[in-house]
């Protein structure tokens, strides 16, 4: 399983590097370079049976990857293929139909993406760059319960839709297309191979929680503050737990400050650590129910949270807390990387 990961993220990696270049629209500014990807939630492996992004007003479309499985992170794309034509219009619509293991049931939905949306974005990335735009890779991602997102990826990720598809029942059929008749035993089979009897083992005694993935787009109020000596630069990395990734500058402007977002799965920036002149660069990861914890204490989504972090050296050192008028909350769970 992993060596298959391994083998999908470096050739994502390739030929993300080959349609980076050059320009990235035609003459219309409505056909860009792009491709397909997939995603699912890490624990909660997934299988795409089908699925299709539909190009603005037009019958065809690109085809959505399938894989025998999926879940290595939510946001995370796993496979691509090179296929279509360079220049490709956008989608305005999605097809999708989908396995869950943890559930053994199928789910499908029809969906209108937001196409507007989807060309700003894309036009917007290339104003930035034209030889190096922003977006280059449209991911879908579906969870338990019938979850859908859709994000635009490529130097950042960025949420356009999130969907509900319903469950139906049909045959199953293994990668190779031979009719799966024991389906119990192949789901498990294969979920302990994927995540582990631990894993599988929790699950069925704690279920599947439902709604998690709609949580993680809740968006609450917070500003990053870094106790450094001197910053490397003005823009601090962020991932999200709803699968969104991409740079703010440092501090937050007011503009930004009003602009409520999810919670922050990590956050990553560059500075000198005192009595030292080396640069390093910090990741600090947090631990989901810990952080979720922290903000319900401090006000929840009605509040504005700060979190303050503190680098050290070595890493285990360095220090995280949450404040504001409430109080104050210092976290103990987090993982600190250089």
């Amino acid at each position: 399983m992993m060596a298959k990961l391994i083998v999908y993220k470096l050739a994502f990696i390739f030929i993300l590097s080959l349609v980076g270049c050059g320009n990235m629209f035609t003459k219309n500014k409505t056909k860009f370079h792009w491709l397909a990807t997939e995603s699912a939630p890490r624990h909660y492996p997934m299988r795409i049976i089908s699925g299709t992004f539909y190009y603005h007003n037009e019958k065809g479309g690109l085809y959505v990857p399938t894989a025998a499985s999926i879940g290595y992170y939510w946001g995370t794309g796993e496979s691509t293929h090179v296929v279509g034509e360079d220049f490709k219009p956008l989608p305005d619509r999605l097809d999708i139909r989908f396995f869950s293991f943890t559930e053994n049931k199928l789910y499908q939905g029809s969906f209108d993406l937001p196409y507007e949306k989807i060309l700003s974005l894309f036009k917007d990335g290339v104003a930035r760059d034209k030889d190096r735009p922003t977006f280059n890779t449209i991911m879908v991602g579906v969870a338990p319960g019938g979850v859908v997102s859709v994000w635009l990826t490529g130097r950042e990720t960025r949420e356009v839709f999130f969907g509900q598809a319903k469950p139906y029942e049909d045959d199953l059929f293994d990668i190779t297309q031979r009719k799966i008749n024991d389906r119990d035993d192949y789901v498990r089979r294969n979920i302990i191979e994927m995540i582990g009897i631990e894993k599988l083992t929790d699950i069925e005694k704690n279920g599947v929680p439902f709604g998690l993935w709609e949580k993680y787009r809740t968006p609450y109020k917070w500003a990053t503050v870094l106790r450094t000596e001197k910053k490397l630069s003005n823009d601090t990395k962020y991932s999200f737990f709803n699968g969104e990734s991409y740079r703010l500058d440092y501090p937050f402007s007011e503009e930004v400050l009003k602009a409520p977002r999810p919670l922050p799965l990590l956050i990553g920036f560059g500075c000198y650590i005192e009595g030292t002149s080396k640069q390093y660069f910090f990741v600090v990861r947090f631990d989901e129910k810990e952080l979720y914890a922290a903000f319900d204490k401090l006000g929840g989504t009605e509040e504005l949270v700060n979190i303050e972090i503190e680098p050290f050296l070595p890493k285990n050192l360095t220090k995280v807390r949450l404040y504001n008028s409430k109080g104050s909350i210092e976290l103990k769970h987090y993982k600190s990387e250089l």
